[in-house]
């Protein structure tokens, strides 16, 4: 007999932020598989079964997975024909196992112990919906597919194509994979269960003859985890660090060449990672796997700072210092082809770089500037263009004295900027006519960006407004029930909009440009409810996205698929008020404003950590990645190694730095109060050179 059971300890304390937290068991006979689940998130738990069940019994799929994180306890579940699911338990703790044997149940006495659960829980959280009443919804209606819908005999979504690989123990550590049910072929970049498709048959082996039968992946991760920290072991043997990261990049491009597709898994994509990172630690060649029939990884940004060697330490010393006018609202740094533009709502200030002075700008009413030099001043009676370093306006026309900028952007032949806070306006870049102003009903405040020739306005009402650049004209609206947060984030041809009030928000996928008559401009591609408050902006990279906000008191950055599916949920030691995301190599890099680092590889582990460098800046600045380097900002500065976190260098900035920017060439510009600029250069001061192999 299945039986899904949930502790109730909650029901007698209030819950809480985030919903009711308590034990999980999977019972089977009377016995629960699910060793430890003492405090885990009902609601998501609960969520995440039914739409697996719902995947197995519904929709054809032969994977599911549910994570329990808190105990590191994943329940894959996988459909072998007919009526028949294996399920196993997954510990993803230091070792990776198996917690038990797998065990074959039937499909439907599954569906029904999934809707007795759900059924039950829905029941007794009736009267504690506070803060959760979105995932309850969303619970409700998955529900409701699963309960209407009658299992059938239908062909699964993979067939079962036998397939096996074999590395010699020659090369140090060895491997034979034996993948009979076809297991490697379930994964799909639309699916959330990346585990079950790699629990797969085989065995490690060493040259000595010692092997490791078993779940040859899972043991690969062991190995790769242990040899990171120096302690890799297999039957009691110790493993040289560098024989496992190439063992493990085989094994990645073994799978790889079997399933293109498994290039995007997060497990897949984490080995590779960790072993990447490993043998660039030791100062191994990392072998080219260009040669292999797979989908190529998207190149990551920059170059080595140091081409003859690993990069050890790095030298920042100053170049140049200016002082700039900002006035009382502080300012930030526009880093141009030409210029580097210090602007405020009132002052724009150009320096070439060199360090001498390019234009400088002031409007009483407002100074909107653009990254290539074309400033819109305005005045009580009258507005000006200014193109680049020309001393004389290139046009002028008469203004209502409506406050401008300070950001300017460049649309086609119009120039787009925000006119107070509940208005945008575009202006003709030739002649400096009004062309159009958008001030959308019943809102306070407005937030734009473009995509493409399109306006994306977003209002606190929740109404994503699509307008033209050219005549203002309105092409789509999309309506939400929570404010737009932050302004719309492009992602190629369409866009993601953060929506938050309190602690409910919500993060959707919308086209943002027509694609024929298959994908209409402001079609939704997906929506994902989540419980998080303060939300971070979006960053979106390889298919995935990652969104971070505050949850329980913690801070937790949560990674979604290209359906909007969550794949998983991480909590990392910054601050969600000022967080700042990175994506880097298929996972994400979070910072915040004190100088808190941490990279989450693709799998949502944790590569590493750094630590506060000081006070909170006034304002948070985002790390950026330059020649192959890390920038953290934060009262104390740091350039890092994004491969490890070694540090390179350390700037003293202060927590009263108001902006920082890096350029191609690993320059550094910081604005300081009450109105500095500095300019420091990057320099090798200790590189490891590599001999020639």
């Amino acid at each position: 007999m299945i039986r899904f059971r949930v502790g109730h300890s909650w029901l007698r304390e209030d819950p809480g932020p985030g919903g009711p937290r308590d034990a999980f068991a999977f019972e089977l006979e009377g016995i629960n598989v699910l060793p430890g689940a003492n405090d885990e998130p009902l609601a998501r738990i609960i969520s995440a079964l039914v739409e697996t069940t719902t995947a197995l019994a519904i929709d054809g799929e032969r994977a599911g997975q549910v994570s329990l994180e808190d105990v590191h306890l994943e329940l894959c579940f996988w459909r072998t024909g007919g009526h028949e699911v294996t399920v196993s338990v997954v510990d993803l703790s230091a070792p990776p196992r198996l917690v038990r044997a797998p065990i074959a149940v039937e499909l439907p006495s599954l569906v029904e112990a999934t809707v007795r659960c759900a059924r039950q829980f829905l029941r007794d959280v009736s009267t504690h919906r506070e803060g959760i009443e979105t995932e309850l919804v969303a619970l409700e209606r998955k529900l409701k597919r699963l309960t209407s819908a009658v299992i059938e005999e239908r062909p699964l979504r993979d067939t079962s194509i036998p397939w096996s690989a074999v590395r010699s123990a020659d090369h140090g550590l060895g491997y034979s994979l034996r993948d009979d049910e076809g297991r490697t072929l379930a994964w799909t970049r639309k699916t959330r269960a990346g585990l079950p498709p790699l629990l797969f048959d085989g065995e490690l082996t060493l040259a000595d003859g010692t092997t490791a039968p078993g779940l040859p992946f899972l043991s690969m991760m062991g190995l790769a985890r242990a040899a990171t920290e120096g302690s890799a072991r297999l039957g009691g043997q110790p493993v040289p660090a560098d024989r496992v990261f190439l063992a493990g990049l085989d094994l990645c491009l073994a799978l790889r060449s079997r399933h293109p597709s498994l290039s995007a898994n997060p497990y897949v994509e984490a080995l590779q990672v960790r072993c990447t990172d490993g043998l660039t630690a030791l100062r191994q060649p990392v072998p080219d796997t260009t040669l292999a029939t797979v989908n190529p990884p998207r190149a990551t940004p920059g170059m080595p700072l140091a081409p003859v060697g690993d990069l050890r330490k790095v030298a920042l010393q100053p170049r140049w210092s200016r002082p700039v006018a900002l006035g009382e609202d502080g300012g930030r740094i526009l880093l141009g082809k030409r210029w580097i533009i210090v602007h405020s709502p009132h002052a724009a200030h150009a320096f070439t770089r060199q360090g001498g002075t390019a234009f400088r700008h002031l409007a009483n009413r407002g100074v909107a500037i653009s990254g290539a030099g074309f400033a819109v001043c305005a005045a009580p009676g009258q507005v000006l263009g200014f193109d680049g370093r020309a001393p004389n306006a290139a046009w002028l026309r008469d203004h209502d004295g409506s406050p401008l900028g300070p950001a300017l952007e460049a649309a086609g032949e119009a120039l787009v900027c925000a006119m107070g806070r509940r208005t945008v306006a575009g202006f003709s870049a030739m002649t400096g006519r009004e062309l159009w102003r958008f001030e959308p009903p019943r809102t306070q405040s407005v937030v734009f960006s473009l995509v493409g020739n399109r306006v994306l306005v977003g209002t606190d009402g929740g109404t994503l407004y699509g307008v033209d650049a050219g005549d203002g004209q309105v092409r789509f609206r999309v309506k939400a029930g929570l404010p737009v947060a932050r302004a719309p984030v492009a992602v190629r041809h369409r866009a993601l909009v953060v929506l938050n009030r309190g602690e409910h928000s919500a993060l959707y996928l919308c086209d943002a440009l027509s694609r024929g008559d298959t994908t209409p401009a402001g079609a939704i591609v997906w929506t994902r409810e989540l419980i998080l408050g303060t939300p971070s902006a979006p960053v979106s990279a390889r298919g995935k996205t990652w969104l971070g906000g505050a949850r329980d008191g913690r801070t937790a950055i949560v990674c979604l698929g290209a359906r909007g599916q969550v794949l998983w949920e991480k909590t990392v030691p910054c601050d969600a008020r000022t967080l700042s995301l990175l994506p880097y190599e298929g996972g994400v890099i979070a910072a915040d404003a004190r100088g808190s680092a941490t990279r989450l590889l693709p799998d949502g582990s944790m590569d590493w950590v750094l630590g506060s460098s000081g006070d909170e800046l006034s304002r948070p600045i985002a790390p950026v990645i330059r020649r192959g380097t890390l920038v953290v900002p934060g009262p104390v500065t740091r350039l890092v190694q994004p491969n490890g976190g070694r540090v390179l260098a350390e700037l003293a900035t202060g927590a009263r730095m108001l902006d920082l920017v890096t350029d191609a060439r690993l320059t550094i510009y910081v604005l300081r109060e009450p109105g500095a600029l500095e300019t420091f250069v990057p320099g090798t001061a200790l590189a490891l050179v590599r001999s020639p192999v």
